[in-house]
This record gives structure tokens, sequence and C-alpha cells, in this order.
């Protein structure tokens, strides 16, 4: 249904419209008329037992007509009284305020006269009871003017309108604490992908032209949970309007977790890779290789150190070979771990040269990732990437390669196909912390550390603007009330295109910081499920878990003593102190458990 209307053009007359799913929290009766005469608007309310929620003067080659969205007049959002006024000047609507103090304005439209003055419509609803708040109204002034009101009175757009002469008029009520955002002179086919990369949905929007073309005003509101909203605004931190972005974690056997843009097309750089490590192992799962047979492929000088690794010539663009570019032969395993691990752009040529571009998208198309085209040889910016010849993928057909791993299309080479990718330090720094902060036995650490694994990929371009991004595989045991333990598969991936070209390493960081978000929450509901269980202590006392209350118990309870300041393990009785009431419970229960 539609919630905003904007007369595009009178002749021949065009719409700019938002438009909200009618279902779920969102559903409601609804109506929208246009060529309405100004007599006609109550008929029609009258009609449907209605309330304007928008109201939209244009001039036609029959007079002043309007369009009109109408919602039913009672219902869960029903207002204890409304009404709309067309037709006062600047002055005519300062003077109505100020004789309705028990009323606000709803919704204020500017719109030219027959005879070119200025003139203002609104909607407006009482002011009282629990439709009461404070707020805050601005006629014909400047974005910076908005801006500074809405920083002094902590409050949030609710309608805006621009002027012919390029100011605007503006209505504001207190922030609810729920995210919003407001932009102005952005692209007009840029307005969804602004509003997908916040997690948001547009509430408002006005086209305007501009010497540079038309361009959108949209305000946003949040649309997205509490988990997504904080991982994204690390995500976004000081990369500006124009970058575009995503976020996603899902359990692989499960629901979704958090998620902005997730369906969101985006050039992954190296994370395209994810691909071709995927169709080379499901041909040696099918029997069609083995992972020790010998790869050849070219290589640049002094590609390989005196280690063995590989130096910086793994970033160099295989169509750059020539006379001075050598040929190693290394296993198969040996490739597609320099490709993954390392992110090798020659080993990865290899790998592509080896199965076709075809077969490595169409083995990826099987498993759900039917939005990735792989368009430039990997690593090569110009041509390439940097030429407007993007590689394109989304996280959710990422996240469909990892799902099919997950559910054992690989056979027994799931961990093969882990063991070459990246375990990002991020991950291990993140649970480390989380788990040495808990109140787990030190026998559940360490069975909680072994069981947790990252296998991740990260990619990166620098162009005119940058590229980041990262994506793969997570786990993380839970404990469940019968005392077993399961290992929980999760997907998490982020992404930044076209942020500035100075702020290469302000996204590399944003990625890490949102990703940090996402295994955080994770890693904490499984300590949850482990300190929630009825298994975490042997016995009483037994406080390093090895089956036995001793003098090792006997120093972590002392090294405990006093008050708790969360959650403590030498806390026998639950009391909030260690103290002797503890001491002699702890001595009751020495020796071997039973």
């Amino acid at each position: 249904r539609l919630v905003d209307i904007e007369i595009e053009r009178a002749d021949p007359l065009r719409f700019n419209v938002v438009a909200v799913p009618n279902a779920g929290a969102y559903a409601s009766g609804w109506w929208w008329y246009y060529g309405v005469a100004e007599d006609q608007i109550d008929v029609l309310l009258a009609q449907n037992d209605a309330r304007l929620i928008d109201l939209e003067p244009y001039q036609s080659a029959a007079g002043q007509r309007f369009a009109l969205i109408m919602k039913p007049a009672d219902g869960d959002d029903a207002v204890a009284e409304t009404d709309w006024v067309v037709g006062r000047t600047f002055a005519g609507v300062v003077d109505w305020v100020a004789a309705n103090p028990d009323r606000r304005l709803h919704d204020i439209e500017t719109y030219e006269t027959a005879t070119g003055g200025i003139r203002y419509a609104f909607t407006w609803v009482a002011n009282t009871g629990s439709d009461g708040t404070a707020w805050w109204y601005y006629l014909n002034t400047s974005p910076a003017f908005i801006e500074a009101r809405l920083a002094d009175h902590d409050a949030r757009l609710v309608d805006l309108e621009r002027h012919p002469n390029g100011n605007w008029s503006a209505l504001m009520v207190p922030t609810d604490r729920q995210a919003w955002w407001w932009f102005y002179d952005v692209g007009v086919l840029d307005a969804f992908d602004l509003a997908a990369s916040f997690g948001a949905r547009v509430v408002d929007l006005e086209r305007y032209p501009t010497a540079d073309g038309d361009r959108l005003a949209v305000v946003l509101r949040r649309n997205v949970n509490d988990l997504t909203l904080a991982a994204n605004a690390e995500i976004r931190n000081g990369i500006g309007n124009v970058a575009t972005s995503g976020i996603y974690c899902t359990e692989l056997d499960g629901p979704f977790i958090a998620g902005t843009n997730t369906d969101g097309a985006f050039e992954p750089a190296s994370l395209m890779k994810t691909y071709h490590h995927f169709a080379a192992m499901r041909f040696v799962s099918t029997g069609g290789g083995d992972l020790d047979d010998p790869i050849s492929y070219a290589v640049p000088p002094n590609y390989f150190d005196e280690d063995g690794g590989l130096d910086e010539g793994r970033n160099r663009c295989p169509e750059e070979a020539d006379s001075t570019w050598s040929t190693t032969t290394a296993p198969l395993r040996t490739v597609l771990r320099r490709m993954m691990e390392r992110s090798s752009n020659p080993a990865t040529e290899a790998i592509r040269a080896r199965y076709g571009t075809g077969t490595i998208l169409g083995i990826a198309a099987l498993a759900g990732a039917t939005d990735t085209e792989l368009n430039h040889t990997i690593g090569c910016g110009s041509p390439g990437v940097c030429d407007g010849n993007r590689n394109v993928t989304t996280l959710q057909d990422v996240a469909a390669i990892h799902r099919d791993v997950a559910g054992g299309v690989l056979g027994g080479f799931e961990d093969e196909f882990h063991d070459a990718m990246i375990n990002f330090s991020t991950f291990d720094a993140v649970m480390n912390e989380e788990v040495d902060a808990s109140s787990l036995t030190a026998a559940d650490r360490a069975e909680f550390k072994s069981r947790t694994l990252a296998a991740m990929k990260g990619g990166s371009y620098s162009c005119s603007v940058q590229h980041r991004s990262r994506g793969g595989y997570f786990r993380v045991p839970e404990r469940r009330e019968d005392c077993s333990v399961v290992d929980v598969e999760y997907f998490a991936g982020a992404w930044i295109n076209d942020a500035p070209g100075s702020l290469g390493e302000q996204a590399s960081a944003n990625i890490t910081a949102g990703m940090t978000v996402l295994y955080r929450n994770r890693i904490r509901a499984a300590i949850d499920t482990w300190l929630s269980s009825p298994c975490d202590v042997p016995c009483l006392g037994d406080l390093d878990g090895d089956g036995r209350v001793d003098g090792v118990d006997m120093g972590l309870l002392l090294s405990s003593w006093g008050p708790c300041r969360a959650l403590c393990a030498a806390d026998l009785d639950e009391d909030g102190d260690v103290d002797g009431a503890d001491l002699g419970l702890f001595l009751s229960g020495w020796g071997d458990c039973v």
C-alpha cells in the first residue's frame, strides 16, 4: 500500500511513491485518489470513513487538483481528531499553529497556485492524550538549519518538503530511540541501495531538479533487529552516503540471525575465489580429480620467498604475464591453499583455467548461487574492475555455497575445504575473550575452544573507490539439556562497495568491526547454553573440572574469596560471596568425584 505520494509532473501526470507490503505489522485498509477537486475530498473521506495521511496539491488543465492517500479512521493507529487545510500562506500557517495549540501538523505540502503564489496544504492531528508529543515545524529554510534544529531538539523528521527556491519545510518530533536517517542530493537510482545498506525503509521521498540532474531527499526508518542495527552501525561508520554495503549472519541449518542488503549485488574482489574453491572440491569429491593432482601455471618473478611461502607477487594480475614470468607446478591442494589462504591471483587463474568459468558458475548455481557473475580475471584492476567491469555476487549466494558444504555435498572433504581457508585472528580473539571472561570450568573452556572453527575469505580492490568484503563459515558448540554438545554452523559475511578512495583502511576496519559484533553475539549465545545446563560442574567444588576436589581447586576458591562481580564457580551456595560457607561445602566434597 502507498504511504507517501509526490507529484513528479502534472502534464502528463506522473508520481513518485513510497509503498510498504500491506501485510503483517503494516496491514491496513487504504485508498488513494488523484484528480480530486477540493470540494470532493470530504466526500471521499466520509464515503470511506477514512482519514488523510497524505495530501498532494497540483495544477492541472482543469484547475487545482489533489492526490490523496487515506487510511480507515478507526483501528489500531486511529487518532482522536484530524482534518486538513489548504491554501495557507507562510503567515497563514504560523497563525493557524498559534490558534490551535492542541493540534500539530502531520503532513505538509508546498505548491504553486495558478497565479504563481506559493501556498501550503497540510493535514493535522490532535496533540492531546496518547496522541500528544512535542513537535516543531520550520518553513522555507535551509538543510543546514534543519540539521541544526534536529540536533537541538534531539528530534527526527516526520515530513520534508522542498520549495522551488531550493529551501525546505520540515516537521519533526522527538526521537523515539529507533534509528532513523535523512539524506538529500541522493542520485535518483541510489535511494533503494542506500536504504538497503542502512537496513531501513523509506518513509518520505522528495524528487527535485538540480543542474546535475534530478536528485532525491529521503527520510529512512530502521527496519532491522537489534543485532543487525549494532553490526551495521560498525559497517557504516565514517564511509559516507555514496558507499553501499551489506551484512549477513544466518545459521546454515536454521534461522536468519541478522542482515542488511543480503541479496544486494556487490563486487566481492577475492571473496569470489570461494566459488573457484567450491568447484574444485566438488570435482574432487565426485572422483573428477585428486588433491594431489599436479597443476602448472605461470607466476611472476620472485614469486616464492626462501621459506617457500608467497610474496607480494600473489597480488599480480595474471593478464600481465610476459616472458619474465616462469612456470611452477604444485599439487591441487597446495594451489587451493595458495588461492584461499594466501589469496594468490595467479593460483586463482590456474583453477579458473582448469575448470572453466562456465563450470565454476554452473556448479555455484546448482548450490543456489544464481546471482553471481565472473566478468573479469580476479586481481586485474585495469582492464577489469577499475574500468567498471565488475564481478558480481550476493551474500545470500556465498552463504548458499557454505550451506551446501555444511549439508555434506563434499562427502568426506568438508575439512579439506575449510582447512584451505583463513581463520581470521578476529574470530579467535573474540572467542577467547568471551570464553575466558565466562564462569565456565577449565575443562568446559578447553572443550568449547577446541570445537570452534572459522573458515573465511576476504576481498579487497582499490581503484578510485574502495571495495572490501569478507565471508565464510564459523561454528560454535552449544550444550543441550541432556548434556550433549552440538556444533552449530553459521555463515557470516559483510561488504562495502564504492567507499571514497581515501577510506580503504576505514572500510577494512569497518568490515572487521561489523563481523566482530556478529561473532560475539553467537559466541555469547553458545556460552549461555553451557552455563544454563545442569552439566557445568561435575561435582561440588571441582572447579577445574578434572574429576577431583583437591588442592588445585582450593587455590581457585581462595583466589575468588569475597564478593562475586559476576557468576563465579567458587560461590557454591550462590549467595553472591565466596566465604566460609562455601569453604565448608567445598571441604565436604574433598576427594574423587563420585
